[in-house]
């Protein structure tokens, strides 16, 4: 098994564009396209495919092929390359490039979605972020989907549980997603009128997990069957906010950053079928638009929500019209009427400014009209009217201006016999009909092309929730040991071990072992991802010098919960007397919270919590006593085995910023069934 230090050491030099050893130069390869010929393979191997509706006129793309970064040692190769388009970066549509890739650094019969993939450099951070990719083993080749030109980079990675640290293709990932998983996603997000819900966090917890996750490289570095679930479960329970591992504000921040994650690619998934799916089922239709408009009204949520509002909005609304319109009856319309609406340009008149649209300008006007108008309804009575109003624009000229825009078509086709139309009012209709017709049937294949560019939005959408989720998990949290010690004397800790207890088979354990020293305590820095990766130690133990931490017990062990971005223990402990009092409690089981009141006291000589009202029946969430108080650690615990059921709890006290708090965690164990239940209490000393 490799090392999980290494894979975040290699981890870090990739995601900073650190340079190693390798060869390469700087060779530019380039051609010239154009509205009609918007696509080219060039001599280094680079194809791309503009579109449609990208040019207006020629502009060159060129291909700039940048030096190989390569470490054999750490088994990696950055292959990437400047792509320019003219003068510009940020593009009306997404585009589509094709990078080959080579399979040196794939194991025989690997698939190369494990050890290959695509990232863009930031220009402005140095950073290298993900892109839409996916990958064409067929060919070799990488296709990126973007709407914007940089450097993009073909990685190349020698062992696949490093690769899933720093590749996402977010095709394999939604892909994978079960079709009536994210239903039920999107079933619990609408029905929640937008609320966080288990389901969400659930399917982002098991795509960050899974074979293409951010985390799924550390299952299988682990090489561990079911290991993978386990992290899965790891995470939900991070997310948990009564979690006796994770502090209230690190789990609600999981949480939020997990059901983000989930319901966006719920919907991306969604979106996904509805694009591929000649008739899509009435449930599916109307639980994706519900989905859209209930996110529109979160600003959290109201990028994708657009997005996928727009993706319904012409998929099945503008479409539908665009349908409808090409039945419309097509009589003979007056060329120059024809000639104003989809040529004419005015040129350096004084007056009347005209300049006829393109169908990249109505693509451009569709999608404006949509994203103003994210109701169906209105979307469609505001493109009718569009339309309406561009086909009528003609008939409101006076003769002189008519009899310019003949001129010019006369000059322009070298006709003769092209005269001033000058029907009736009937004629007109007539003639706006049938040019609404034809401008229907133009504008029909717009239409499907912004509907696949609405997915796109959402994917892009998809892609910026795993990053946030991702820079969640790089976070570094500092951990501080302290210790009140007079000044000129020495720990009574001094030369003790220490180790974070419990630690996963698959942890580095010397990187969570560590000596104290003197009188200034201890402190270390580790990644929210190494602390999950090394299994979530809750507990601190301290042994002494001549002890052996792998045979000796420890002589002193403390719990703790993590906090970001740091988090303190204190030697030492709390005395007794300080704890004692009234506490206001929330427990949490299974998603459902209650809160009592409960007070820590001596009764009939025995350490207590007495519930409010005496009301015994709270024992299933804080059993009542007797309680042993170990003042080292501030840990209270309680056990009530019998041959059936036993109990068990733990309190653990801290005491900061004048407030005393509890975490606590009963447990419940069926002798008979075999099961065990958990619940998480949180609680503040209000007395």
């Amino acid at each position: 098994m490799k090392k999980i230090v290494s894979i975040l050491l290699v981890a870090a030099m990739l995601l900073t564009g650190l340079a190693g050893c390798g060869g390469g130069g700087s060779k530019s390869d380039a051609a010239t396209l154009s509205p009609e010929s918007t696509g080219i393979k060039l001599e280094n191997g680079i194809s791309v495919e503009l579109g449609n509706y990208v040019l207006d006129g020629e502009a060159e793309f060129t291909v700039a092929k940048l030096p190989v970064e390569e470490n054999k040692n750490e088994g990696y190769k950055i292959e990437a390359y400047d792509f320019k388009l003219g003068d510009m970066t940020e593009l009306s549509d997404f585009i589509t490039l094709r990078i080959p890739y080579d399979t040196v650094y794939c194991e025989d019969g690997q698939d190369p979605a494990k050890c290959v993939g695509a990232k863009y450099k930031n220009g402005a951070t140095g950073q290298w972020e993900d892109v839409l990719f996916e990958v064409d083993a067929t060919a070799n080749e990488l296709i990126i989907y973007t709407d914007h030109l940089s450097t993009f980079g073909a990685f190349h990675v020698k062992n696949e549980g490093q690769r899933n640290a720093k590749i996402t293709s977010i095709y394999a990932d939604f892909t994978g997603i079960d079709q009536q998983q994210a239903m039920e996603t999107l079933r619990e997000y609408v029905a929640g009128g937008g609320a966080d819900g288990g389901e969400a966090a659930g399917l982002a917890a098991r795509l960050l997990t899974g074979y293409n996750g951010f985390l799924g490289g550390v299952a299988g570095a682990a090489g561990e069957t079911g290991f993978a679930t386990d992290l899965t479960g790891t995470i939900l329970n991070m997310a948990s906010l009564g979690s006796p591992t994770f502090d209230t504000a690190l789990a609600d921040s999981a949480y939020k950053k997990l059901n983000k994650l989930g319901k966006v690619a719920a919907a991306v998934k969604i979106g996904a079928v509805m694009l591929s799916t000649e008739q899509t089922d009435a449930d599916t239709l109307g639980l994706y638009k519900d989905t859209a408009m209930l996110a529109l009204s979160y600003a959290e949520s109201a990028a994708w929500g657009l997005a996928a509002s727009g993706l319904f909005i012409f998929d099945y609304t503008i479409t539908s019209l665009f349908e409808q319109g090409l039945a419309m009856k097509m009589d003979k319309i007056d060329e120059v009427y024809v000639y104003f609406n989809n040529e004419y340009i005015s040129k350096d008149r004084q007056g009347f400014q005209w300049t006829a649209r393109s169908l990249k300008d109505w693509r451009q006007v569709l999608i404006d009209i949509v994203e103003a108008n994210p109701n169906e309804a209105d979307a469609k009575a505001a493109v009718e009217a569009e339309i309406e109003r561009y086909a009528r624009v003609f008939w409101t000229l006076n003769s002189a201006d008519m009899g310019v825009v003949v001129s010019e078509m006369k000059e322009k086709n070298s006709k003769s016999s092209v005269t001033i139309p000058t029907p009736t009012e009937s004629e007109i209709k007539t003639l706006v009909d049938g040019y609404k017709a034809q401008l229907y049937e133009r504008l029909y294949p717009v239409t499907q092309s912004v509907s696949v560019y609405m997915q796109r939005k959402a994917e892009a959408a998809y892609l910026a929730a795993l990053n946030e989720v991702k820079a969640f998990f790089n976070q570094s949290i500092t951990f501080n040991i302290v210790e009140d010690v007079p000044d000129g004397e020495k720990s009574q800790y001094d030369g003790y071990a220490l180790r974070f207890a419990p630690l996963s088979e698959n942890a580095v354990k010397e990187s969570w072992r560590g000596t104290l020293k003197g009188a200034a305590g201890a402190s270390t820095k580790f990644t929210l991802l190494g602390y999950v990766q090394a299994g979530c130690p809750k507990e601190l133990q301290l042994f002494k010098p001549s002890d052996d931490p792998e045979s000796d017990e420890p002589e002193l062990t403390l719990g703790f919960k993590l906090s970001a971005p740091v988090t303190e223990v204190k030697l030492g402990g709390l005395p007794l007397e300080g704890l004692l009092g009234t506490y206001s409690a929330t427990f949490t089981s299974e998603g459902e919270t209650a809160t009592y009141n409960f007070t820590f006291m001596y009764y009939e000589g025995q350490l207590v919590f007495m519930p409010e009202g005496k009301d015994f029946g709270t024992a299933f969430l804080l059993l009542p006593g007797p309680y042993e108080y170990d003042p080292s650690t501030a840990t209270a615990t309680c056990e009530a085995p019998s041959d059936a059921l036993s109990f068990s709890t733990h309190v653990r006290f801290i005491s900061e910023e004048g407030a005393v708090r509890f975490s606590s965690d009963n447990t419940v164990e069926d002798i008979k069934e075999g099961r065990t239940s958990t619940v998480y209490g949180e609680g503040i000393k209000t007395d």
